[in-house]
Order: structure tokens, then C-alpha cells, then sequence
């Protein structure tokens, strides 16, 4: 209730008056009641907040990637959508046998960049943001080979759990008193757990570290859906549910009520060989009752018989479960349809704007990866590179990553789209390529070959019947239509086309 105050009655002042308990849009009440009633919460540094459930949080993220459909969706559908085949580098700034040559050592460092030489580099460009989104963080170590290895979050750890002398701290990163990381504490998987006792400190120099803390407080990371994991379990526990209620009720036919039917459901059934007396309570818990396909009841007067409904369990189920999925997608910015993968219900203009909206969030992962990743690790190679002398010591190249663009929805309006926006410069025909997973150098090279074997194609036809053909035709491409020859009011006495002036005002 809002009232003005009694001994001030022609104040501004308002009083609003709520119930005990009543949890109301004021934040300080909200807090207020809470406390009356017991609540209480704790405002400790993002970094208390990892030290104590970080890892339990990781583990839990693990079990889900490995035992949940949906969550193992997700992620690698953000992976998809973000890395795709990996980044792209094109280079400016030097001439172009320059540029070839280092473009040309990238792509083959590129093919196996991984020390054990099992994954591409797109493939490790997708375990590296994998593990930032189920495990909040990742290192990625330069090694003296020139290749890099892959450490994972559980790997960055410590045996010692306060200060020491180095100034090593549980989360196995020594930082300064800023909290920039000095030295990261890398160790080898044993069979079951990290061996943190083999632990050995590398100079951050040498690691590429990718996080993503949700507080200024924090170094180590979270996993991205953490936020998400109660609408999980509440997933698993009503799908799990509905089953169980399925399962019995396929096993349930008809319902009979009769008088003394527990007397006469003993009298009818027969002993059950597989169960005994010890494992279920009731008299009828270890008693069977076979069915023929036919079934006659004779009743009396208030006895009835009447079937299952077969829809009984979980009438809304659906509709709940879109629910629950379209919450559990918030904290990462998915929508239902990319989760689903059902577009059932969305036109065009609907599937555009979730996939936009959606879009904007990968692009922070997408920067997130070129700027900790791609770019440290061509400076590290391209160093390497002028040691070695493969590239001129006073070379500087800009280097641009083309990134996985906006997925395309309907193929005919998303190529006018794109060729409205090459022809007003306002993206390039590399990005348009890269739009649809295809190298702009071998599209055009392709594309090129397939024009001249055109052009030849009607030479030789010409040459032997004398018919001229254009040779759009053969290359896929449409004809250009010819000019409209210019009527005797429209050319001057030289012959030449001249521009007709027209009159606004008629």
C-alpha cells in the first residue's frame, strides 16, 4: 500500500507499506526480508569463489559433455559456429612474393601445429575453444620444435595450496602483485588424476593462456554454461520422469475395480518364479496374472472396468522441455532453434533474427580467439621464421583473420545480399567465400579455368560452323543482354548517344 505520511499530509513524501515477507520491487526490501528470514550471502573475490568450486565445476562440465546429448549439442554447435574450419590469414603490407612466401609457411605449419602430429589446425582451434567453453580456461605451450602442445585446465595446477617462496598458488599460476601471470605450473596426466607432484613452471612467455573470468577479481575461468547446470539436472530429472512414467504405463492395460478385488487378484494370479518374497512387499508383489488376447469381465452391480488413458503422462511434456531449453541456452546466448536444431516453427525473417542475435555472442568468442591464439601464435612462428631466415629479418606484415561470417539461410537472398554488398564494397568477395566454408584462391583459380576453357569451347565452335556463340554459356554465367541501338532522336550528327534532359516540373 502507498500512503503519504499522517503528520505530513501535504509533504511529497510517500510511504509504501508491504507484508511481512513479501519480496517486492525494491531492492534494499528484498534484502531486508531476506535477512529476517534467515538468507544470507557472501561477497568474497572472484578468485575465492574459483579456488572453492572451480574444479568441481569443471568435473561436472566433463560428465555432461560425456553423458549429455544436449549439452555435448550445444557446445559443439558453438564451436561450429564460431571456429568453423579455423581463421584465415591474409597478409598486407609487403610485396606479393613476400606475402605468398609467409602465407605459404603458415598454411604449412598450419596442416599439423600440434607436437604429436594427430590434429589439423582447425582441429586444434576447435579443442582450444571447446575447452574454454566446458572448462573456462586452457594453456597452450610453444615448444622448442616449433610445434605447440595442448594442455588442459585441470593441467594448470600446483601442489603447493598457499604462498611459498615462488609465490605458487593453488590454481597453479604465479602471478605479480597486479595479478598478471608470471609463471604457469604445467603437469602430465596420470591415469586417473594430474600429477601435480610432476608439475614443472613456464615462463608465460612461452604459454598462450586463453580464460574467460566472469569477474575483474578472477585469472582462472568457469565453464561458459555453468550458470545453466540446475536447468540440467531439472532436464535430466523430467525427461527421466516422463520415461519411467511411460514404461509403467505400457505395462498397464485396463484398471478394474471391483468388491474385495485384492482377494480375487490373489485367487486368479499364480506364483511370479523370479521374484521372491524378500525383494517386494504385498501379497501380490510376487504374484503373476497371464492374459489371453481376449479379456471378459462379468460384473456386478458397482463393479466397472475402464481403460488407461495412453496420454496421460505428461500432456505438456513438450512444450515444457522447449522451456526448459530455450532458459538453458540464455547464459551463452543460444536460442532454442540452434539447440534443437528445429526451425519448424520460424520463417525466414524469425530464423534471421535469432541467428543474428546469436551471432553477436560468437563474435566475442571469435575476437577472443584471434587476439589470445591466432595472432600470438603468427608472431611467435613469424620470429621463427626470420631466424631461420625464411622470411627477411625486416619484413612487417598486418595480418587480417578472416573469420567463419554469418551462416546463410536462404541461399538465393543471401547471395543477392552479398553481391549488393561486394559491388558497395561494404564486405570483400574473401569473406563472401569464407561465408560458405570456400578459399577465395581457389574459387577464382577455379573459376578462371572454367572461363577460359568457355572461351575456348566457342572458338572451336565458331572455327567449324561459323556460328558465333556466346561463351556465357558454357561458364554458367548469364549473358549479357545486348544495348538497344540508339534511335536518330537519340545520337547527334557525330553518331553519338547523347543524354536526354528531362523536365522535373512535367
Amino acid at each position: 500500500m502507498i500512503r503519504k505520511p499522517k503528520e505530513q499530509p501535504d509533504s511529497n513524501r510517500l510511504i509504501i507499506e508491504q507484508h511481512k515477507g513479501y519480496y517486492g520491487s525494491l531492492g534494499y526490501r528484498s534484502v531486508s526480508v531476506a535477512s529476517g528470514e534467515g538468507r544470507s550471502y557472501v561477497n568474497y573475490p572472484g578468485s575465492a569463489h574459483e579456488e572453492r568450486d572451480r574444479k568441481n565445476l569443471i568435473a561436472q562440465s566433463r560428465e555432461f559433455m560425456r553423458n549429455n546429448a544436449i549439452y555435448k549439442g550445444m557446445i559443439d554447435r558453438m564451436v561450429d559456429y564460431i571456429v568453423g574450419n579455423g581463421f584465415e590469414l591474409q597478409l598486407t603490407g609487403g610485396s606479393k612474393t613476400a606475402i605468398a612466401k609467409c602465407e605459404g609457411l603458415w598454411r604449412d605449419f598450419n596442416r599439423r601445429p600440434e607436437i604429436r602430429g594427430l590434429l589439423s589446425g582447425a582441429m586444434v582451434a576447435k579443442m582450444v575453444l571447446r575447452e574454454i567453453l566446458v572448462a573456462g580456461d586452457t594453456a597452450i605451450l610453444k615448444t622448442t620444435r616449433g610445434l605447440i602442445q595442448h594442455f588442459e585446465a585441470e593441467q594448470i595446477d600446483s601442489k603447493t595450496r598457499s604462498k611459498d617462496k615462488s609465490g605458487a598458488l593453488a590454481n597453479g599460476i604465479v602471478k605479480d602483485q597486479f595479478g598478471k601471470p608470471l609463471k604457469f605450473f604445467l603437469c602430465p596426466w596420470r591415469p586417473t588424476c594430474v600429477d601435480v607432484n610432476a608439475g614443472k613452471p613456464i615462463e608465460a612467455a612461452n604459454v598462450l593462456y586463453l580464460t574467460n573470468p566472469e569477474r575483474p577479481s578472477q585469472v582462472r575461468g568457469v565453464p561458459a554454461c555453468q550458470a545453466s547446470f540446475p536447468m540440467l539436472h531439472r532436464i535430466n530429472d523430467v525427461c527421466d520422469s516422463e520415461a519411467i512414467a511411460w514404461q509403467l504405463l505400457a505395462r498397464i492395460a485396463i484398471s478394474i475395480e471391483r468388491e474385495q478385488g485384492d482377494q480375487l487378484g490373489y485367487t486368479e494370479s499364480k506364483e511370479d518364479p523370479n521374484k521372491s518374497a524378500d525383494e517386494l512387499e504385498g501379497n501380490l508383489a510376487t504374484r503373476l496374472t497371464e492374459l489371453g488376447y481376449a479379456l471378459i469381465f462379468n460384473a456386478k452391480p458397482g463393479e466397472k472396468i475402464s481403460g488407461i488413458e495412453r496420454n496421460i503422462p505428461g500432456q505438456n511434456f513438450s512444450e515444457s522441455i522447449r522451456t526448459f531449453l530455450r532458459l538453458l541456452g540464455l547464459p551463452i546466448g543460444l536460442p532454442l532453434e540452434l539447440i534443437l536444431l528445429d526451425w519448424t516453427k520460424s520463417n525466414y525473417s524469425q530464423s534471421r533474427a535469432v541467428l543474428e542475435q546469436a551471432f553477436e555472442t560468437f563474435l566475442g568468442w571469435q575476437q577472443l580467439m584471434e587476439d589470445f591464439y591466432y595472432r600470438p601464435l603468427f608472431e611467435w612462428k613469424l620470429e621463427q621464421w626470420k631466424e631461420n631466415k625464411d622470411i627477411a629479418a625486416g619484413a612487417a606484415f598486418k595480418a587480417e583473420w578472416i573469420k567463419k561470417t554469418f551462416p546463410w539461410i536462404d541461399p538465393l537472398k543471401e547471395a543477392q545480399a552479398y553481391a549488393t554488398q561486394v559491388e558497395r564494397a561494404f564486405t570483400t568477395h574473401k569473406r563472401a567465400c569464407k561465408s560458405l566454408n570456400l578459399d577465395q584462391e581457389e574459387v577464382v583459380a577455379q573459376r578462371g579455368k572454367e572461363i577460359q576453357n568457355a572461351i575456348e569451347m566457342v572458338q572451336a565452335i565458331e572455327k567449324e560452323t561459323g556460328v558465333k556463340v556466346p561463351w556465357e554459356y558454357f561458364a554458367g554465367i548469364e549473358p549479357a543482354k545486348a544495348a538497344k541501338p540508339a534511335g536518330p532522336d537519340e545520337a547527334d550528327d557525330d553518331g553519338r548517344k547523347k543524354e536526354k534532359e528531362i523536365d522535373q516540373d512535367e
